[in-house]
């Protein structure tokens, strides 16, 4: 029999929630026909935590800004939220009904050289940093959406970077990395890496999915994989082809194929919400209950999504926090 509800909430491992909302002018605290997360749908579909990105991050100046922007929803009543920087704050936002937000930079590229950007940050509360987005900068080359890729990997700014967020206690998101700049991440992690919105390249063939070897490497330093429902990062006829009808069985099966090759603790929700276009079974947050369901009826024990939906993210989290 499957567990109620409650042991099921999610801990999500990417969205885009703040630059979204602002876009389509809505409010967070109001449910909408827009997007794929408010708070309303999050309490229907147990979300109670994840990683709020601040997106772009080109310049210093950018930076900055979508980071004012992300602190001043965090600290409006109106949204009920609690700024996570420690382990314990999940538990506690959980018990006072809180939803729980992790600032997270979506690419480096207008943090200093010297990292004096990094240590003002991780003291505002910066506790996730992804080196690239799609583009290349001065640390590191992201997986292309088009044309050829590019056989850079990380520069030495960008190994000093990933050793100085070690340090401070900022983990190190691998998800927008392209090959190279992966596994000059992986030579030189102290702690657990992760990816918080990628899938299987075996399943769909999107450069932006992680191979079988580089989903070992992540096993390896005993990190987690953030599920990505984009339609493009699940097609496994068509990667990088949107098809509405894909169902949970595709969602399955990139679960499953990380699983065959590492293990369940390698596997945990990165929906990717209000950044990509979904299929229609997780139209939007209010479909984690049907997901997790559709996973327990297909051979997944309680367990096992417990750890998919938010055990997994935080024993990754707690091992690169201080």
């Amino acid at each position: 029999m499957i567990m109620s509800q409650d042991d099921f909430w999610v801990l999500d491992g990417h969205n885009d929630m703040m630059l979204a909302s602002r876009m389509q002018r809505r409010s967070f605290h109001e449910r909408s026909d827009k997007g794929q997360i408010d708070l309303p749908r999050m309490r229907e579909g147990n979300f109670q935590a994840g990683f709020f990105a601040v997106w772009p991050c080109f310049n210093r100046g950018m930076i900055k800004k979508r980071t004012k922007i992300w602190l001043s929803v965090v600290q409006d009543d109106r949204n009920q939220m609690m700024h996570i920087k420690k382990i314990d704050d999940f538990i506690n936002a959980k018990k006072n009904g809180k939803i729980g937000v992790v600032l997270h930079f979506e690419g480096a590229g207008g943090i200093d050289k010297r990292f004096t950007m990094l240590d003002y940050y991780y003291k505002l509360g910066l506790r996730s940093l992804s080196l690239t987005w799609f583009d290349t900068n001065k640390f590191g080359t992201g997986a292309r959406m088009f044309g050829s890729e590019k056989t850079r990997g990380l520069t030495e700014l960008g190994v000093n970077l990933v050793k100085k967020a070690q340090s401070l206690g900022i983990g190190v998101d691998v998800s927008h990395l392209n090959v190279p700049s992966f596994w000059d991440v992986i030579e030189n992690t102290k702690k657990p890496v992760y990816a918080t919105h990628s899938n299987a390249y075996s399943v769909s063939a999107h450069r932006r999915n992680l191979k079988d070897d580089q989903i070992k490497a992540i096993q390896e330093t005993h990190g987690t994989i953030g599920i990505n429902f984009g339609g493009i990062f699940l097609n496994p006829i068509k990667p990088g082809k949107h098809d509405s009808k894909l169902g949970f069985d595709i969602i399955k099966r990139h679960i499953d194929h990380i699983v065959s090759i590492s293990d369940i603790n390698t596997v945990a929700m990165g929906s990717d919400f209000d950044g990509a276009i979904m299929p229609d079974c997780v139209k939007d947050c209010i479909k984690y209950p049907d997901l997790f369901a559709y996973l327990f009826e297909n051979g997944y024990s309680n367990q096992d999504i417990k750890k998919i939906a938010h055990e997994n993210w935080l024993r990754v989290l707690k091992a690169n926090w201080k």
